[in-house]
């Protein structure tokens, strides 16, 4: 439409204000602009370097290695890594990504590189482990929406006797300028050797865990938490309440588990016939108080099972993940593990409700 009169302008724009007002008042009024922040945790099954380091036993994921790894490999490996990221949020890539089984700082700045990641506003927090294999924890995240405030490695020592096991990573970070979390990114014992047999070193390290949580929570009782991991144990086994004091938003727990709200058949990883859920993110029960601007509005894990994550079992039925490996073999696929994501809201809050600026304390 074409204006010539001058009046005639005016007054268009006068009847377009008198419909935008009511609208802009109740947002004012109302004063809830939500946003979303995906959290998400990735096993991601053996993301190595191709170079041999001398202080891990790696050798296996060289060229000359068993496993024949390869800079070409390894950057499919990225492409594909990249591509489960940035589709499972669909518009709204994850703000927090959980990884395990990553070697070390190199190759994940190299994949952020490499499949424009950075591009995006990803960076990395990462600590070298004692794992004597050299497969650590990290998180990657979106700088622009979360602010790292803090971070640390929480060693979990076994005793002399006993092989070096990952650490836990700690994170401190402000979200959206609104609020801070504490972010654990956890990679517990395997059942190698047996389930009874490793079963003490879980339950140990949910203590050391417990223990952190706990010191959060008795520093400020509405310390939004978030537990994440592949815990090698299955969500509904006795270890999490017994001694991670988790539970159900219905039990009289701190940490709830989105996971025990699952259908029974689900699964993060699968062995034989049977899926099970290994990996998990679990939260504070903050969240779901409803009192700041940073929120749960349910207790929802999503398990991220795109057809492509999959293939079919002809061994044992139905589907099984989509592997890189299987055994020595190159497989060319994601992961042995499915990820897992629950869904974060922010919101702004009306000036008499505002928190203190997490930034400024």
């Amino acid at each position: 439409m074409l204006f010539t009169n001058p009046a005639r302008l005016q007054a268009f724009l006068f009847a377009v204000g008198l419909l935008i007002l009511p609208y802009a008042n109740a947002q004012e009024i109302l004063n809830v602009p939500e946003k979303n922040a995906g959290v998400m945790f990735y096993n991601v099954e053996n993301l190595f370097d191709v170079s041999n380091d001398s202080l891990t036993n790696d050798d296996a994921f060289t060229f000359d290695g068993l496993r024949r790894w390869t800079f070409g490999r390894m950057l499919d490996k990225f492409r594909k890594l990249n591509r489960v990221i940035l589709t499972a949020g669909g518009w709204n890539p994850p703000v927090l990504i959980g990884l395990c089984e990553v070697e070390n700082s190199w190759v994940l700045n190299l994949m952020l590189d490499e499949t424009g990641m950075r591009h995006l506003s990803y960076r990395v927090v990462h600590y070298d482990s004692p794992d004597e294999r050299g497969i650590d924890v990290a998180l990657v995240y979106l700088h622009n929406r979360f602010q790292v405030v803090g971070s640390q490695p929480l060693p979990v020592n076994f005793g002399s006797d006993e092989r070096p096991t990952r650490d836990i990573l700690y994170v401190k970070g402000v979200l959206d300028g609104l609020d801070t979390l504490h972010v654990l990114v956890n990679h517990w014992t395997s059942r190698y050797g047996g389930s009874a047999t490793t079963q003490w070193k879980r339950e140990f390290t949910a203590q050391q865990l417990r223990c952190f949580t706990d010191s959060l929570h008795a520093q400020d009782p509405r310390s939004l938490v978030i537990v994440m991991g592949d815990f090698n144990e299955p969500h509904r086994s006795a270890l999490f309440p017994k001694h991670l004091g988790s539970g159900l938003l219905e039990d009289d727990a701190w940490l709830i588990s989105p996971a025990l709200y699952l259908p029974v058949d689900a699964g993060t990883i699968k062995y034989q016939y049977k899926w099970q859920v290994f990996d998990q993110i679990l939260v504070s029960r903050s969240f779901f108080e409803g009192k700041g601007p940073i929120y749960i509005e349910k207790p929802e894990l999503r398990i991220i099972d795109f057809p492509f994550l999959l293939e079919r079992d002809d061994k044992y039925g139905g589907d099984k993940p989509f592997r890189t490996y299987v055994g020595m073999r190159y497989h060319g696929g994601y992961s042995d593990h499915l990820p897992v994501w629950i869904d974060l809201k922010t919101r702004s809050l009306n000036s008499k409700d505002m928190l203190p600026n997490p930034l400024e304390e």
